[in-house]
C-alpha cells in the first residue's frame, strides 16, 4: 500500500516501479550528501539497503507522514542503526519532515527557516539536530525505535507483533537487518521466538552485502547460508535481487502474504551500491566519501555514476552543502556560550605558551599490544572492530603486515562480544592471557553477565579492551558512547580497571594488567586527545600519581612535576581535583587556570587504576586539603562515589567539601568530539568553576 491518509484511507501519494528506481537513486545522492556534510557515516551500508528502504516508504508499507504515531501503520525497525543516514532520507523523502522546523535541542533556528523536507537530512551527526549518527526515536517523528547495538532490533519487533496479535491490530512489523548483524546470538534468540509464537505479521529483510568491518562475512564469522538458518528456525524464506525493485516489491508481497509463521526476505545486494569506487569495497563500511566533494571518490562522482547530474546540478548541491555549514555556525556560537570564561581562553593550544601535543588513548593500547604479541602465552580475540581499537597491531608487529606466527594467535569472533568474553575465558582457563576488545558499550555492557559469572567468578585472567569510552568518541551518537563501565566493572569481584590519562600512560596500562594474575579492564578512546606524561612519568599499578603545577612553560607537560602519591609531602593545597582518564589533563588545565586567575594552588591526583583503588592517597588529599572535586568522563559519581567512598572509609576527622564533574545522569549524543566535552560540562573551565564555588 502506498503512503496514504490515515484519517479517510485515500492514497497520498504514490510511485511506479520505473520512478521508484530513480527516486532511489536520488536518495543514494541525499544520503551521500549528508556523509559528506557531516565528514563521518556508513557509505557502504546505507547504499546498499536504499532500493529496499525506497520500495518500505514510498510504495509498499502501510503510514502516513501527516500522522506518524498512527496505531494503524507498519512498523519499520532498523535494527542496523548505523545505516541510520538511510532511514532519514527515506522519512525525508516520504514527507515526515515536510513540517519540520531545524532546531538545536529543541530550540528553533529561525535563520535556517527556509530549509524543510528532505534538505534536513544534511544535518546528519551535527549537534542538537536530531539526526543523530544512529536513530533517536525522541528526535525525529517517523522512527519506531533507537537503535545501533546490533542484533536487537528482531526482539523488539516480536513485542509489537504479539501486542497485534493480542489487540487484533492488522499491522505489520518490519525489520531491517544486516548479514553481519547475524554474529550475534540475539537475533537467533529472536528468530526462534518468533517462529514458535507463528508471528506471521513479522517480515525481516536481510541486506545481505557480503562485507563488515572486518573484511568478507565468511571470513570475519562464517554464518553459513542464512536462508538454510532461518528455514532451519521455521521461517518461510524468500531471496531476490535487492538492487531490483520490481523483485523487491514482489518479495514484501509474498512475504505479507505467509500465514502461520514468520517470514523473512534475504536481500542479495551490493555494499556501496551506486558509487563506482566503493562497490563491494571492505574500506567503505564506517567512511564518507574519502575525497568529499569532488574527486576520484566523491559525493561529484558518484552524482556522475548515477547520471544525475541534472537533478543535482553544482549549484544545488553548494546549496544543500551551505545549510550543514550555516546550522554548524549555530552550533559553534551555542557551545561556545556553554563553556564558563575567565579573563582569558585558557583552552588547548590557544596561547604561544603551554602548547600540547595530541594523540589518542587506543594508539597507547596499541602499542602495548604489540610488545605483548611477542610472548606466545598471549592471545588476541577481534570483534569486527579491530583496527580501530588498535587490536591488529598485535598481529601486526611492524603497523602494515600481518605476522603468520601472530595470526596463529588472533581469533575472529565476529559481532559475538558475549561469545568473545566466553572463548577468552577458555583460552584464560588453559593459561593463556587472552585479550578481546570493542566499543566499551559492548565490551563490558552487552556480555556483562559473561564477565561476572563466567571470568570474574572463575577469576580467569582474561584482558578487556574497553575502547571509544565517554562521549568524546563523538558523533555515532549516544549507543555507541560508553558512560556507565565503571560502575558496572569495579563492582565485580576479583576485577581490576585501569582509565589511563593519556596515550602513553594507556601503554604502560595495558602492559601493567598483562601481568596482574586477575581478569582486567582498560579503557580508552577514539579521538586524540592531550599528552600530559612521558615515558619517563613515574607510574606503578595501583598507585596514584600527584601532579602539580610548578611553572608556566613552552610546553603543557613541561610545566607540571608528577609524584607517586607514596612519594609527595602535602604543600598545603588548597583544594584537590581527583581524576581519571582523559579528566586528568582537564584537570591539570583547571589548576593552570585557577592559579592564574586565582592564586589557588591545586593538587591534582591522578587515579589511573580505579581498581584496586588508592584510597590512603585519596583520603590523604581530603585530609590535607580545604575541598575535593572529582573528574569523569562517566556518569557522575561512577568514579565520584568510590572517591567519596575511600574518604568516608578513611574517618579522617573532619568535614569534608567534595564536589563532583561528570555527565549528568543522560545518554550521550552526536557531535564533534569537543562539542560533546564542552557541551556536557566536561571541560577545565567547568572544573575550575565548580573548584571555585566550593572554596568561596
Amino acid at each position: 500500500m502506498p503512503i496514504v491518509d490515515s484519517t479517510t484511507g485515500d492514497v497520498r501519494r504514490d510511485y511506479t516501479v520505473q520512478e521508484l528506481a530513480h527516486i532511489a537513486d536520488e536518495m543514494r545522492v541525499w544520503n551521500t550528501m549528508s556523509l559528506v556534510a557531516a565528514g563521518s557515516g556508513h557509505l557502504g551500508g546505507t547504499l546498499s539497503i536504499m532500493d529496499v528502504a525506497a520500495a518500505l516508504y514510498l510504495k509498499h508499507a502501510s503510514h502516513d507522514p501527516e500522522n506518524p504515531e498512527w496505531t494503524g501503520r507498519d512498523r519499520i525497525f532498523w535494527s542496523v542503526g548505523h545505516k541510520a543516514p538511510a532511514l532519514y532520507v527515506a522519512l525525508g523523502m516520504a514527507g515526515y519532515f515536510d513540517d519540520r522546523v531545524v532546531t538545536f535541542h529543541g530550540e528553533v533556528l529561525e535563520d535556517l527557516s527556509d530549509v524543510k523536507g528532505i534538505e534536513q537530512t544534511v544535518l546528519l551527526r551535527k549537534l542538537g539536530s536530531g539526526f543523530e549518527g544512529h536513530p533517536n526515536r525522541f528526535k525525529l517523528p517517523g522512527l519506531e525505535l533507537s537503535s545501533g547495538s546490533l542484533g536487537q532490533g528482531m526482539g523488539v519487533a516480536c513485542g509489537s507483533a504479539l501486542h497485534a496479535k493480542l489487540t487484533g491490530a492488522d499491522y505489520t512489523c518490519y525489520v531491517i537487518l544486516g548479514d553481519g548483524e547475524h554474529d550475534e546470538g540475539s537475533v537467533w534468540e529472536s528468530a526462534a521466538f518468533a517462529a514458535h509464537h507463528e508471528l506471521d505479521n513479522i517480515v525481516a529483510i536481510v541486506d545481505l552485502n557480503g562485507l563488515q568491518i572486518d573484511g568478507r562475512t565468511e571470513d570475519v564469522l562464517n554464518k553459513q547460508d542464512l536462508r538454510e538458518k532461518y528455514r532451519a528456525f521455521g521461517w518461510e524464506v524468500f531471496e531476490c535481487d535487492g538492487h531490483d525493485m520490481t523483485a523487491i516489491l514482489d518479495a514484501l508481497k509474498k512475504a505479507d502474504a505467509v500465514k502461520g509463521r514468520p517470514a523473512v526476505i534475504v536481500a542479495m545486494t551490493i555494499k556501496g551500491k551506486g558509487a563506482s569506487y566503493a562497490e563491494d569495497v571492505v574500506g567503505y563500511h564506517g567512511v564518507p566519501p574519502k575525497n568529499g566533494r569532488s574527486g576520484d571518490e566523491s559525493l561529484d562522482k558518484l552524482i556522475e555514476d548515477l547520471g544525475l547530474q541534472d537533478v543535482f546540478p553544482r549549484e544545488r548541491v553548494d546549496q544543500i552543502l551551505e545549510v550543514a555549514e550555516r546550522y554548524q555556525a549555530e552550533v559553534h556560537k551555542r557551545v561556545d556560550a556553554m563553556v564558563p570564561k575567565f579573563s582569558r581562553d585558557y583552552w588547548w593550544n590557544a596561547a604561544d605558551s603551554m602548547q600540547v601535543d595530541m594523540d589518542a588513548t587506543r594508539n597507547g593500547f596499541g602499542g602495548a599490544i604489540c610488545a605483548l604479541g611477542a610472548d606466545d602465552d598471549v592471545c588476541a580475540l577481534g570483534a569486527d572492530i579491530t583496527s580501530s581499537i588498535r587490536m591488529d597491531y598485535f598481529y601486526k608487529p611492524d603497523g602494515k603486515t600481518a605476522d603468520p606466527e601472530r595470526m596463529r594467535r588472533f581469533f575472529s569472533c565476529g559481532i559475538a562480544e558475549a561469545n568473545m568474553a566466553l572463548v577468552a575465558a577458555g583460552l584464560a582457563k588453559e593459561g593463556r592471557i587472552p585479550f578481546g576488545g570493542s566499543y566499551g558499550v559492548f565490551s563490558t555492557g552487552r556480555n556483562w553477565d559473561q564477565l561476572r559469572t563466567t571470568v570474574a567468578y572463575n577469576d580467569y585472567q582474561v584482558k578487556m579492551a574497553d575502547a571509544h569510552g565517554g562521549v568524546s568518541v563523538g558523533p555515532d551518537g549516544a549507543t555507541h558512547q560508553s558512560l556507565e563501565e565503571i560502575s558496572l566493572i569495579t563492582i565485580l569481584p576479583n576485577f581490576i580497571m585501569s582509565v589511563p590519562a593519556d596515550s602513553v600512560q594507556t601503554e604502560k596500562a595495558t602492559l601493567a594488567m598483562a601481568r596482574v594474575p586477575h581478569p582486567a579492564v582498560v579503557r580508552y578512546a577514539r579521538e586524540a586527545t592531550p599528552v600530559v606524561t612521558t615515558p619517563e612519568t613515574p607510574y606503578e599499578f595501583g598507585t596514584a600519581n600527584v601532579i602539580r603545577l610548578r611553572q608556566e612553560a613552552d610546553r603543557f607537560v613541561d610545566a607540571f612535576e608528577h609524584k607517586l602519591a607514596t612519594e609527595y609531602a602535602s604543600e598545603d593545597e588548597d583544594i584537590a581535583i581527583i581524576a581519571c582518564g582523559p579528566m586528568v589533563p582537564e584537570a591539570m588545565r583547571a589548576a593552570y587556570i585557577i592559579k592564574q586567575e586565582r592564586g589557588i594552588e591545586a593538587r591534582v591526583l591522578d587515579v589511573h587504576t580505579v581498581k584496586p583503588l588508592d584510597e590512603a592517597s585519596i583520603a590523604k588529599a581530603a585530609l590535607e586539603t580545604k575541598a575535593i572535586v572529582t573528574a569523569e568522563e562517566h556518569q557522575v559519581g561512577g568514579f565520584g562515589n568510590l572517591v567519596a567512598g575511600a574518604i568516608a572509609r578513611a574517618a579522617i576527622g573532619k568535614p569534608v567539601k567534595l564536589a563532583m564533574v561528570g555527565v549528568q545522569d543522560k545518554f550521550g549524543d552526536s557531535g564533534q568530539p569537543w562539542e560533546l566535552v564542552k557541551s556536557f560540562g566536561l571541560t577545565a573551565e567547568h572544573i575550575a568553576t565548580k573548584c571555585l564555588e566550593l572554596l568561596g
